[in-house]
């Protein structure tokens, strides 16, 4: 890369494009690796030998919590072989421990190797005889999931096996009633989501209001257009985040006020925790409570508040406000990597106002919003000190100041701490003249400062628990364990979609994309109750449905601006922008996979939420933005005014329909 802020004459340089493409393939193969050769991931692969489950209604409900003992699901089955092979045998897999009983007599027992996920083994078959009934039993017991079993045979006439007929197995769970076992299936939806509207239904019902806003947004373009033409960019820029903070502090926030705070997902648990500190005054041990794990600032500010005799008002207002700052957090890095495109500013912001997941994460009593806040602002002003001629001591302290913050929090924004202190690594040792000495001198106090403010916290819970970072996932003790369905993941689930244009309330238990299009674009998870018939009354469900249909040309043009974004970071211009851009879809690219990751690590259909990702809503206004703009751009060079008219007639419904979901 060149060692000046000037334009790279010749685009890319072979060094930025080899490190590309090591960002991108080398964390996707290590995954990728961990997926399909760690015994400890739940990961099933179908294959010559199917496996198959008990037929368990599918539920949102936790399974096992409290319990010690694990149930076992018995798989049985009975044939008759009419000969055997030398070296005839059974090859046994299973998800958990499995027992292996012939014609009732226990043969084998195989236990998975890391104490969890699968275990395999052999039982040899050279006592049995030809003609003689076999009555073959599995027990399996998992503590993290169903029990599932995959089994064939090897040197017998006819193969017996899993794969011959499922249905020829019988399954019981812990003693009940045995019933035909089914193919394992982790695509299966949920029949409660069938029972509330679907986007078809809610687009109908709102049409009259859909076509008045489309109508207005054509309209608008066309008197804007005749009014000011190329000079309405800037206007659009400041105005936006403006109304965008009026619309927060109206109608959204007297809508969001009405909220208790312990109506979310985990809600009552987050009012737990500032509870126990208001009690006590010190801080909980990790594993005090189910969301006592989570790091301490969010909850010391709310407790803050409380003390203050703020009330509810007060704890609503802390994910409120932090919600809104994300907006302007767009804005900002929109206006400051694009300064001769203002109308990105603007689309940034008002794709960071309306989108759901940053809306419901605001309305919510949780750490997400003020996480989401205060990374995305780390990550800002970690762009600003890329952006700089030249790095200073006060840049390094905020951007190291921020992620710390950040990081007590919540987790997640740890995973976007190497990407900070390699891309500020680059720009000091490579962009700037300074010498060498300066520079690991400011990389020394970028990591000092965080460590000095963050480190405390990990390093307690490392001292308490023996790991550095704990969920309520692997608390310790028997008692702590708990797994929702379906605990085990395909490659099928990562590879549909539809359900959520459909059906898309709870649709997550269909695939990973309805699960993330779902809690992106609305409110998908339903505040984390099991059943969406109870979902609380104060969102309005047809504007919030209608919108998934609306959020498809939106997703489009994220896809396409997310292109865009990369394609200026690797082509010419600014040495220093195209670093900021590298360092943000770098961070993005570290914090999906790690959140991929999780999905196939803990297969449980809450874990794909959009919520964890909710850190990215910058950086993904930014390529909505580019998106867009690029789109109207190469209309407007074919003077396609009314294509253009159109698009932004789509633009005002797609984003008051979203906006009207929770505050209409």
């Amino acid at each position: 890369m060149p060692r000046s802020g000037s334009n790279g004459a010749g685009g890319a340089r072979p060094l930025e494009w080899t490190a590309a493409a090591a960002i991108l393939l080398v964390p996707l193969a290590a995954v990728m690796l961990r997926c399909g050769f760690a015994d400890a991931v739940p990961w099933v692969v179908p294959s010559r030998t199917p496996w198959i489950m008990a037929p368990l209604p599918v539920s949102a409900e936790l399974r096992q919590w409290g319990e010690v003992e694990v149930p076992a699901t018995r798989f049985e089955t009975r044939f008759v072989p009419e000969a055997f092979a030398p070296g005839s045998m059974l090859r046994v897999r299973a998800l958990g421990e499995a027992r292996v009983w012939i014609d009732g007599v226990e043969v084998a027992v195989f236990a998975p190797p890391a104490g969890r996920g699968h275990a395999a083994g052999s039982v040899p078959l050279a006592g049995q005889g030809p003609g003689v009934p076999l009555n073959l039993s599995v027990d399996v017991r998992n503590a993290h999931g169903p029990g599932l079993l995959a089994l064939t045979s090897v040197g017998v006439t006819p193969p017996m096996g899993t794969g011959v007929r499922p249905s020829d197995w019988l399954a019981r769970v812990a003693g009940g009633a045995a019933a035909p076992a089914v193919p394992a299936d982790d695509t299966r939806p949920n029949p409660r989501s069938f029972g509330v509207e679907t986007p078809r239904e809610a687009v109908v019902r709102k049409s009259d209001t859909l076509l008045a806003l489309f109508v207005a947004g054509a309209l608008a373009f066309w008197l804007v257009r005749r009014r000011f033409g190329g000079r309405a960019g800037r206007g659009v820029a400041l105005a936006v985040p403006l109304l965008a903070t009026l619309a927060w502090l109206g109608p959204l926030a007297a809508r969001v006020l009405r909220i208790s705070p312990r109506v979310g997902f985990d809600a009552r648990h987050h009012v737990a925790y500032v509870d126990q500190l208001l009690a006590t005054g010190l801080l909980p041990a990790p594993t005090d409570g189910w969301s006592t794990y989570h790091p301490p600032l969010f909850y010391a500010l709310a407790a803050g508040v409380q003390r203050l005799g703020l009330g509810d008002v007060g704890l609503k207002a802390l994910p409120l406000l932090a919600g809104l700052g994300s907006v302007w957090i767009a804005w900002w890095l929109a206006r400051r990597l694009f300064p001769e495109a203002p109308e990105r500013a603007g689309l940034a912001a008002l794709f960071a106002a309306v989108l759901p997941v940053n809306l419901y994460s605001a309305a919510y009593f949780s750490n997400e919003a003020l996480h989401a806040g205060l990374a995305g602002a780390g990550l800002a002003a970690l762009v600003a000190l890329l952006l700089a001629r030249r790095a200073g001591w006060g840049g390094v302290a905020l951007a190291a100041g921020l992620l710390a913050a950040a990081a007590l929090t919540k987790f997640t924004v740890l995973v976007t701490l190497p990407v900070a202190f390699g891309f500020l690594a680059w720009k000091l040792l490579r962009i700037e003249d300074g010498p060498p000495r300066r520079a690991f001198a400011l990389l020394a106090g970028f990591a000092g400062i965080f460590l000095v403010l963050a480190g405390w916290f990990y390093a307690r819970t490392w001292l308490m628990t023996g790991t550095p970072v704990l969920g309520n996932w692997n608390l310790p003790g028997a008692d702590q364990r708990w797994w929702q369905q379906p605990g085990f993941h395909t490659p099928a689930y990562y590879l549909g979609f539809g359900e959520s244009l459909v059906h898309p309330y709870l649709s997550g238990f269909h695939s990973f994309w309805d699960a993330l299009f779902s809690s992106f674009w609305g409110d998908g998870f339903a505040a984390g109750v099991t059943d969406p018939w109870h979902r609380h009354p104060f969102w309005n469900y047809d504007f919030m449905t209608a919108g998934y249909w609306l959020a498809v040309p939106a997703t489009a043009l994220l896809l396409l601006g997310i292109g865009v974004l990369v394609r200026q970071t690797l082509g010419d211009g600014s040495a220093r922008r195209r670093l900021a851009l590298g360092f943000l879809a770098t961070a993005a690219w570290a914090a999906t996979l790690a959140f991929v990751t999780l999905t196939y690590e803990l297969a449980f259909f809450a874990q794909a939420k959009a919520a964890y990702l909710l850190l990215l809503t910058a950086p993904l206004a930014l390529a909505f933005a580019a998106g867009y703009s690029g789109v109207d751009a190469w209309l407007a060079a074919r003077s396609a005014h009314v294509v253009r008219a159109l698009l932004c007639g789509w633009l005002v419904a797609f984003a008051g329909t979203l906006f009207l979901g929770f505050a209409g």
